[in-house]
């Protein structure tokens, strides 16, 4: 239960500290790289969980590789919703009162 916590902590630490340090050293990104920063931190996110939780002796042996395999798919999930989210907020509407006159 502390691994799959723990995970997702890093999850959401990943994604709030990115974005404060960002903001901290007033870059803005611009929208594709908005909508792409969340993903390769979940792929980052997925390399270390791959790499670490399998070993960890906090796990009993047979729980490794699932509870990696959970928490790169939560890092998926949740980084995949927050760019979504990001996309539905910022996406262009095409305006419905302009016709063909």
């Amino acid at each position: 239960m502390a691994v799959g916590i723990g995970g997702v902590i890093i999850i959401w630490l990943g994604l709030t500290m990115g974005a404060a340090m960002l903001r901290w050293l007033g870059v803005a990104l611009h929208y594709p790289a908005r909508l792409a920063a969340p993903l390769l931190l979940a792929v980052l996110e997925t390399v270390l969980f791959l790499w670490f939780v399998p070993g960890t002796e906090l796990l009993p042996q047979s729980w490794g590789w699932p509870m990696a395999g959970g928490l790169a798919a939560a890092a998926w999930l949740i980084n995949g919703v927050v760019s979504g989210l990001d996309w539905h907020r910022n996406r262009p509407v095409k305006d419905a009162r302009v016709t063909d006159n």
